[in-house]
Formats: structure tokens, sequence, C-alpha cells
């Protein structure tokens, strides 16, 4: 649907994505124009690739998998021009299912990571219109950026080079004021519907730590534990343990503590599902 988007994102991608980078608080490790080694290795059909593979890889493939395997997967050929690339940053960062999931949360449907009818006729008919389902799914995307609370590797180390990728704005207040992802979308957006010419995309200046990769493996735990989902299995065997203390005796207590175990281990399994899955 909005296919003339992809060439304006890309520019902007490599505008900020490009470089090889290295650092320790990037999970991705090893990257270039924003590919990790990971995704490099897998557009190559091999199980792995080296720092010096990575830093070699040319503009064009990173340009063919960009193209092959974020663009689609995020919805670019289907969602309106804007919000498609506001989609593509976001799976760029963290992963098409990931930002595709954060968007279907926004509109209130299945969050199955795959765009399709119900998701594009959510976007068609969501209230307010794009511009605010633009802003509203950038604010989702910092709510999950600001989730990911390891100290090496998540919001506390990269959150404010994240912040000022997606808002163009610096906490600091250190960066001059910028479109950033969600001023870029809306300018996308505006120019596709607009009679007149509108200002275009401009590239996102930010500190390194911006082109971090955010990953759902950095969620705190507090913040997983949050979700309804992670208590409810546990309360029937939390409450037959509470109602057997009533009872006098070291088989009762036994019966109590075991409970209580078993609440703990189905929240840690609960909390590694969530990590691994997103």
């Amino acid at each position: 649907m909005a296919r003339e988007t992809l060439p304006v994102a890309l520019d902007l991608m490599f505008g900020r994505e490009g470089g090889y980078v290295n650092v320790k608080s990037d999970r991705g490790g090893p990257t270039k124009y924003g590919i990790t080694h990971t995704t490099l290795a897998a557009h190559r059909g091999v199980s792995s690739v080296t720092a010096d593979q990575v830093k070699r890889m040319t503009l064009q493939e990173a340009e063919a998998i960009y193209r092959r395997s974020y663009w689609s997967q995020s919805g670019g050929d289907i969602l309106p021009a804007g919000l498609d690339y506001a989609s593509f940053d976001f799976g760029v960062n963290s992963g098409p299912t990931m930002g595709v999931k954060k968007l279907q949360k926004v509109l209130g449907v299945r969050e199955d990571g795959h765009v399709g009818e119900k998701t594009a006729a959510a976007v068609a008919a969501y209230p307010g219109g794009l511009e605010k389902l633009i802003r509203d799914y950038c604010d989702e995307r910092m709510r999950y950026l600001r989730s990911l609370t390891n100290a090496k590797t998540g919001f506390p180390v990269n959150g404010r080079g994240w912040t000022i990728r997606v808002t163009g704005k610096d906490p600091k207040g250190q960066w001059k004021d910028q479109p950033g992802v969600v001023g870029n979308a809306i300018r996308l957006a505006n120019a596709a519907h607009a009679t007149v010419p509108t200002p275009g995309a401009l590239p996102i200046n930010a500190p390194p730590e911006a082109d971090a990769k955010a990953d759902v493996r950095d969620t705190g735990v507090i913040e997983i534990i949050k979700k309804p989902e992670a208590l409810l299995p546990g309360i029937g065997t939390l409450l037959t343990g509470v109602s057997s203390i009533t009872e006098d005796g070291p088989i009762a207590w036994m019966i109590a503590i075991c409970g209580v175990a078993v609440v703990g281990v189905g929240i840690w399994y609960f909390v590694r599902r969530v990590r691994e899955a997103g």
C-alpha cells in the first residue's frame, strides 16, 4: 500500500543506523547499518559470521536484508504511509514481531505479530485518525522500552538514546529537539495526503546508544509479573495451601509450603516464556 515510503525509511535508517558498532550495552553484538551479526548470518544461510564479516558488509546487502526481513514483516506493504515507517523502525530496533504486537495492542486486536486484514481494518477505524494512532503507538513503544530494566543492556544505559530516537527529545536537554520517529512518521503521513508539498522527513541525530537493540529479554521481572496471567495460574494452588494451614499438623504445613513453591516456579517459567517469546 505504501511501498513509496520504503526508500525514505531506508534513508532515515541508514542515516542513523550507519557505521559499525560493537559495544557492551548493545545486546545485538557486532552491528553495521543496524544489522546484527545473527541477522547477517541468517541472511547468508550460515550458522555464524565474524565481527570482521559484519564490518565488511556492504550497504547493498544491508538494504536487501531490510527489504526482505524487516519491511514486509513490519507491515510495510499494508500499513498507511507514516505508520509503516514507525512500525519498520520499531521492528529494526526490537524485532518486527514485537513492533507489530505493540501496534496491535494499541489497536485492541489480537496480538499475533502479523499484519493482516483485521489489523489493517482496525488502523482505518482508529478513533482520532492516523496521526493520533502514530502518537499512541510511539507512546506504547516508549512504555515497552522503559520496561527493559536490565542494568547492562536495557533502559538504564540506553534509555536516553532510545528516547531521542523515538520522541526527538533529549531528557537531558543537551541535544537539539528534532522530529524523531514520531515526528517523521506524522510528516510522511501528512505528505501522502497533501495536495501541496509538505516538509519531508529529517534525519535523526542521536547518541550511539540510540542504535542499541531493545530486546524483550531485558524486560524486568516486576514488569512481567504485573501481567494478570502471571499470577492467575497459581492462585488456586496458593489458596489451597493457605486453606490447609487452618488445619493442624506437619502434613498441612508441608502442603502449604509446596503450594507456594509451585506458584513461584510457575511465575519463573512465565517470566522466562515472556522474555523468550515477547
